[in-house]
């Protein structure tokens, strides 16, 4: 049990709850939040190619691809192990699928959104003018507005993933992954889906929360453990069931030569 690393955590939530709940710290983030986005939105402004490309990347099919390269990154961390830790690295990164896919689908799009909801208008609602992908490329459907965006969905996973990633896979593989991140964070952040206090403090509170009790606690050795376990005895059973099959192929292969032999030998005798 990791105490230290659990209660500055803690702290740390502590710290940014805070500051965005009271009213004269909020009046800085709400700056904040104003200038990062005017920043990034101005942006798109006069450049059609550059709107086509966030919107392609803002689509909900490009969250497909996201996953797809979350795959590659686990893929590569598996094959850069050495060959006795690979099912170890497997079982790691199973339990990060099943981390991030908890707290999405059970906190955030269950939990929060039917029992704690949050209004907050997005960026594209509150401040004009400012460039809307909707309209500036309306033959995709780009999502750039919402009346409930803290915290962020979308931030939260990457946050969850990079973390993550990095613990069990390394410094070297986890800074391409923190790289990665940061550009599939951006699209949000420019067509004005969310506010930058929503990811650092709505996302990030929650990512912190819940790898902190997972991380620093013997939780994850016990999930993982359990999961390797599992897996081994998978492999150890689809082997034995190979290795039976050989043998059986073996044993018929030997009979037939046999009886051919016999069938030789009888012939010669006639």
């Amino acid at each position: 049990m990791k105490w230290k690393p659990l209660f500055f955590c803690h702290i740390a939530i502590a710290v940014l709850l805070g500051s965005f709940l009271w009213p004269p710290t909020f009046a800085f983030w709400n700056s904040l939040d104003t200038v990062v986005f005017k920043f990034l939105n101005q942006t798109l402004e006069g450049h059609p190619w550059v709107q086509v490309f966030w919107a392609f990347i803002n689509h909900r099919k490009a969250d497909l691809v996201e996953d797809a390269i979350f795959l590659l990154f686990f893929i590569l961390a598996i094959r850069a192990a050495p060959k006795e830790k690979r099912l170890r690295r497997t079982a790691e990164f199973l339990f990060c699928i099943l981390i991030a896919g908890s707290l999405i689908y059970v906190v955030n799009r269950t939990f929060l959104k039917y029992h704690v909801l949050i209004p907050r208008e997005s960026p594209s609602l509150v401040v004009t003018p400012c460039v809307r992908l909707s309209k500036e490329v309306p033959w995709l459907i780009v999502k750039d507005e919402t009346v409930t965006c803290f915290p962020g969905d979308h931030a939260t996973t990457l946050l969850l993933f990079t973390v993550l990633y990095c613990f069990f896979a390394g410094k070297k593989l986890g800074t391409y992954a923190a790289l990665y991140a940061i550009f599939r964070i951006l699209p949000r952040l420019i067509v004005g889906a969310h506010w930058l206090s929503d990811i650092l403090v709505g996302s990030g509170c929650l990512a912190l929360f819940f790898l902190s009790w997972a991380l620093c606690t013997p939780f994850h050795q016990w999930i993982i453990d359990r999961t390797e376990k599992a897996l081994k005895a998978r492999f150890q059973k689809k082997n034995k069931l190979v290795l039976e099959k050989s043998c059986t192929t073996d044993i018929q292969s030997d009979i037939c030569k046999q009886e051919s032999s016999k069938d030789v030998s009888t012939e010669e005798l006639r």
